[in-house]
């Protein structure tokens, strides 16, 4: 009977997380190729200005909302947080590419001077022309260390 409980629990546990995975759509390599290509320097301009604690180039090709919650007081924790921890930006490489709703999702591996296995999201919202940053994560083991 205990193990009954334990098989019907992960299967609940599966199936919830099957339905927050819901939504999103593997975009195709050669798609996702052309489209990082597209925005490599909207990514390159955002991670260089947050490692040269510029505000108004972090800021630059960011959507209204973005941009008002990742100015004055929000900008520098956002630097104190990631640099502060992982050091400058020195590279990146894609991962993937996701689309969901309106937004396209752009994974990458990240390298920080002193971190190198730092994923990268940055969200663009596809309804804007030019394309604007809607969304940026950051997460490391180092990141997630208090």
């Amino acid at each position: 009977m205990k193990t009954l409980w334990w098989v019907l629990l992960a299967l609940v546990v599966l199936a919830l997380l099957a339905g927050c995975a819901a939504g999103y759509k593997t975009v195709p390599a050669d798609e996702a190729q052309a489209f990082a290509a597209k925005v490599e320097p909207i990514t390159v301009g955002l991670l260089t200005a947050l490692s040269n604690h510029d505000e108004a180039g972090y800021l630059r090709d960011m959507d209204d909302t973005m941009r008002s919650l990742s100015s004055g007081d929000k900008f520098e924790q956002v630097y104190q947080a990631i640099i502060g921890k992982i050091g400058r930006y020195q590279s990146h490489q894609l991962d993937r590419v996701l689309d969901k709703d309106k937004f396209r999702i752009v994974i990458y591996k990240a390298q920080f001077e002193k971190d190198a296995n730092v994923v990268v999201r940055v969200v663009f919202d596809m309804t804007t022309d030019p394309l604007k940053v809607a969304g940026l994560w950051f997460d490391s083991p180092v990141l997630r260390r208090k």
